[in-house]
C-alpha cells in the first residue's frame, strides 16, 4: 500500500475545476497572443482557444469526470429576494466568490500604485522600431519636443506636457504586466499559497518589468545612455508586442503546470492501491 499524498489530494479536490489548464490558462495564452498580430491571427487564436475548450472539456469530463455541487443544507446558502420588500441579511451569504474577490484586490492595488507611479516620472520617449526588430533606444523628454521634433502641440496650458505616442506605447505594454501579474499574484493568493508557486513566479516577473518600466524616466538621459540592466530588459518594458508575448506564454505555461497537477494527482502517475 503507497502512502497517498493527502495534501496534494485534498489540494486537487478542491481546485479539480481551476485546475484543468487546457480548458482555462492556454486557451486564454493562445488569445492572448493571437492579439498581438495581424487579424487573421487574431481570428485563428480565437477559433484555436474555441476548438480547445471544446476538446479539453470532453478530456477531463471523460478521463477524471466532475465535481457535483452540493445541494444546500439551511437558508444560509440560498440567495432570497421578497417582492414584499428588503429581506434581512442572510447569514454567510457571499455577493462575491473568494477568486473574483482576490483577483479584484490585487488588482485594484496594483492599478492604483501602478497610476501614482506613472503619474511622477518625467516623459520618455523611445526611438526605435519594434516591427523591424531594433533594439530601442529612451531617451528624456524635453518640454516642447515630440517623436518628430519640436512641436509646441505637446505643452499643455498648464505647463505640462503630452506624452509621446512612443511612450504610449511603453504605458501599454506596462499596464499589460501589471494586469497580468495581478491575475497571477491573485490567483496564488486565493489557492492559499499551496502548490501554485508558478503563479508566484510569474507575478513576480510580470510586476518587476512594470516597475522597471515605470522607473525609466528617472534612469533615462538626454544622449540615450542607460545602465546596462535596463538596457538588457528594454525592449520587453517599452515594446507591446514583446508584453504580448510575455504575457500570453507566460499564461499558457500557467495552465500547462495546473494540468500537470491535476494528471499527476489523479492520472495514471497519481497515488494508487495495491492488491
Amino acid at each position: 500500500m503507497k502512502t497517498p499524498d493527502l495534501e496534494r489530494i485534498r489540494f486537487t479536490a478542491q481546485h479539480f475545476n481551476d485546475l484543468q489548464g487546457l480548458r482555462y490558462g492556454v486557451p486564454l495564452g493562445l488569445i492572448t497572443l493571437g492579439w498581438g498580430g495581424a487579424t487573421l491571427l487574431r481570428v485563428a487564436a480565437v477559433v484555436g482557444a474555441f476548438l480547445l475548450v471544446v476538446g479539453a472539456r470532453r478530456y477531463y469530463r471523460t478521463t477524471f469526470g466532475e465535481v457535483e455541487t452540493q445541494p444546500a443544507d439551511d437558508l444560509s446558502e440560498l440567495s432570497v429576494f421578497s417582492l414584499a420588500g428588503p429581506t434581512p441579511r442572510i447569514s454567510g451569504f457571499r455577493q462575491v466568490t473568494p477568486v473574483l474577490r482576490h483577483l479584484l484586490i490585487t488588482l485594484g492595488a496594483a492599478i492604483f500604485l501602478f497610476s501614482c507611479l506613472q503619474a511622477i516620472p518625467p516623459n520618455i520617449v523611445v526611438l526605435g522600431d519594434e516591427s523591424l526588430g531594433q533594439h530601442p533606444q529612451v531617451l528624456r523628454e524635453p518640454v516642447g519636443w515630440s517623436n518628430f521634433g519640436p512641436s509646441f502641440l505637446t505643452v499643455l496650458p498648464h505647463g505640462g506636457t503630452v506624452r509621446s505616442p512612443s511612450m504610449l506605447r511603453a504605458v501599454v505594454a506596462q499596464t499589460m504586466y501589471v494586469l497580468y501579474g495581478s491575475f497571477f499574484l491573485g490567483f496564488w493568493l486565493w489557492r492559499g499559497r499551496r502548490r501554485s508557486e508558478h503563479y508566484l513566479a510569474f507575478a513576480a516577473l510580470l510586476l518587476g518589468l512594470s516597475a522597471l518600466g515605470t522607473a525609466l524616466g528617472y534612469v533615462a538621459r538626454a544622449d540615450g545612455e542607460i545602465s546596462r540592466i535596463f538596457d538588457l530588459f528594454l525592449p520587453s518594458l517599452v515594446y507591446p508586442g514583446v508584453a504580448v508575448l510575455l504575457c500570453g506564454s507566460a499564461m499558457i505555461l500557467a495552465g500547462l503546470f495546473d494540468h500537470w497537477q491535476l494528471v499527476a494527482a489523479l492520472g495514471p502517475t497519481g497515488p494508487q492501491e495495491e492488491d
